[in-house]
């Protein structure tokens, strides 16, 4: 049966604020489209997560209360793991500048939790086959990187900064020192560190965590932001099944945000929230695109090496 414009707008009308927005969004709908009213929504005080004296509002966000444990847990053993020699691992660690040799091996060493961390957030997820996740997941681990890395910046109020995972950091208005601090034989010259990667700081700074700090963007938002970068239905290389069963995640997590800024954010226009939020996406695979580029530039040009198992990370030959 086909079904003409009409038809489609008509099923639209009908369905629930949370599940339009997400039906919109999926037939090609500019999310930044929708128009904001001066004050239509409140900014959050708390970066994390506003504070709610009714617990039980939460038991209707199953999915999204889930990633939330699950990300503190994963964010736990990130302390254990990026533990020091000599370092109490109970103790609060003290965030250092590092260099770019000190966050490639900090890298390494983060990408092994985050299959683990997935399948914690997603019982779906453990029900694909070996490729199906294979694929879901070399398409979205740099792009929540990224994006990552801008949030944690972000609720530690540094914009001057990218905060890695470990918590350590590199300084924006000092990448040679980020670059150059290195045992590489080879140091990059301020020339190529100012044509080469700036431009990329500038753009992530500019298109993607500022307007993530502006928008004051809390931790559902940001694994509302990292469900849509998972589940992503639009890959070619992905099955019936898993095409259905991401459109199905992705509809429960609108209606479970829709309900959070409603009820709880106390957002007066949520549809426009969630879409100005879902409007940073582009910005993290701008991001993405140009740091892949930038990858393949310093090989050609032989600027400087990395690791090659850190290559097919960023990249995605994995």
């Amino acid at each position: 049966m086909v079904f003409t414009l009409e038809q489609k707008l008509a099923d639209i009308r009908c369905m629930c604020r949370a599940c339009r927005l997400t039906k919109c969004i999926e037939v090609g709908m500019n999310p930044v489209g929708v128009r904001q009213k001066p004050g239509s929504f409140r900014k959050s005080k708390e970066l994390i997560s506003p504070s709610s004296s009714n617990h039980d509002e939460f038991s209707r966000m199953p999915i999204l209360s889930k990633m939330k444990l699950n990300y503190e847990n994963m964010r736990n053993a990130r302390k254990a793991l990026h533990n020091e020699v000599g370092e109490n691992v109970f103790e609060e660690k003290i965030p250092k500048e590092i260099n770019y040799k000190e966050s490639v091996q900090q890298g390494m060493k983060d990408y092994t939790l985050m299959p683990e961390w997935v399948s914690s957030c997603f019982d779906e997820f453990r029900t694909l086959s070996a490729d199906q996740k294979n694929i879901l997941f070399r398409n979205s681990y740099i792009p929540f990187f990224m994006m990552e890395t801008a949030f944690l910046s972000h609720i530690n109020n540094m914009p001057d900064s990218v905060i890695f995972p470990s918590g350590d950091y590199c300084d924006m208005k000092n990448l040679e020192r980020y670059y150059n601090s290195t045992n590489f034989e080879k140091k990059i010259s301020t020339e190529d560190i100012e044509n080469l990667f700036k431009p990329f700081y500038d753009n992530y700074k500019r298109s993607l965590l500022l307007p993530m700090m502006n928008l004051q963007v809390d931790i559902y938002e940001f694994l509302t932001l990292f469900t849509l970068l998972h589940w992503d239905t639009g890959l070619v290389e992905i099955t019936d099944e898993c095409l259905e069963i991401g459109t199905k995640v992705k509809a429960e997590v609108f209606k479970e945000l829709d309900f959070y800024l409603t009820n709880v954010k106390k957002v007066a226009e949520p549809s426009v929230r969630i879409g100005t939020i879902v409007n940073l996406l582009p910005a993290v695979h701008k991001s993405v695109r140009r740091i892949q580029d930038d990858m393949e530039m310093t090989k050609v040009f032989n600027i400087f090496s990395a690791p090659n198992e850190f290559f097919d990370l960023v990249t995605g030959n994995f």
